[in-house]
């Protein structure tokens, strides 16, 4: 794990030694959060590890993170989040814009240009949801999904952080197929409240099986 730097702000000094008093240059508090008093620390260029009962379920590495320990909140700019299953072994990596940690309950959000990229699958939102209790991958806002060749596009979706089971959580579902990869896109389900047939990830109003 990277080492922390504290950023601090340094008082201008003045100095005589039979001279005229010259000034040291004063360090600029860190920037914080929009609503936000200053930061109480600021790591650059910093990792976070994730953990449930010892076990190590994700990590995060981000250009900066900023703690404010009273709103017991931890955010980070330009975030990489590695996922990671019990034994071990990294399963998928998302990437954003920045990201929130919550440190009580270690639920993470991620926001702005989201991508997480399994083995077989790739999500892509603009705010998801990371709760490492229940190793899960929420979103309520608009989600493309690629699979194996197939683009899916709908209202939120709900993902193990292997992205082996995806679901379409609302809103109607549009498979795109690749022409030279004809392949039903396994694993992701479509549903649409209302009565709405799924088919392969598309949800059809109306249709008949």
């Amino acid at each position: 794990m990277r080492s922390l730097r504290f950023v601090a702000v340094v008082p201008a000094l003045v100095f005589a030694c039979g001279q005229d008093a010259t000034p040291v240059r004063t360090v600029e508090p860190p920037t914080g959060r929009p609503g936000l008093p200053t930061p109480d620390q600021v790591v650059e260029d910093g990792t976070h590890v994730i953990t449930v009962e010892g076990v190590k379920k994700a990590e995060i590495v981000a250009e900066r993170l900023l703690f404010y320990n009273g709103e017991g909140r931890v955010y980070g700019d330009t975030i990489q989040v590695r996922f990671f299953d019990d034994a071990g072994a990294p399963t998928s990596t998302l990437t954003a814009r920045s990201g929130e940690l919550e440190q009580a309950t270690q639920e993470m959000i991620a926001r702005e240009n989201v991508v997480v990229r399994g083995r077989d699958a790739i999500i892509r939102t603009e705010e998801l949801h990371y709760d490492p209790t229940s190793d899960r991958l929420t979103s309520e806002g608009r989600t493309e999904i690629d699979q194996r060749g197939n683009v899916i596009r709908g209202q939120g979706v709900v993902s193990d952080t292997a992205l082996r089971d995806i679901r379409i959580t609302g809103g109607s579902a549009v498979l795109r197929s690749d022409p030279e990869r004809q392949e039903r896109p396994a694993g992701v389900t479509a549903t649409r409240a209302g009565g709405a047939n799924v088919v392969f990830g598309v949800a059809t109003a109306g249709a008949r099986s």
